[in-house]
């Protein structure tokens, strides 16, 4: 049976895909883009994601979306 879905259930897995992108790429919540700064294009590709996922969750949060 797959989980219901709702906006917990979006927001825990988009939680789960940034812990999943600090883990592999050594992104620090803290540390803004210059983690990022003259790094390979993977890593920049990355960090865009890893930004976005936390916008969709705030836009979530905040009702926006």
């Amino acid at each position: 049976m797959s989980a219901r879905f709702n906006k917990n259930n979006v927001i825990d897995h988009l939680w789960k895909q940034i812990s999943e992108l600090e883990a592999k790429w050594g992104f620090d919540p803290d540390n803004g883009y210059s983690q990022v700064k003259d790094a390979d294009f993977h890593k920049v590709m990355a960090y865009g994601e890893y930004e976005a996922f936390k916008r969709v969750i705030e836009d979530i949060e905040y009702k926006s979306i």
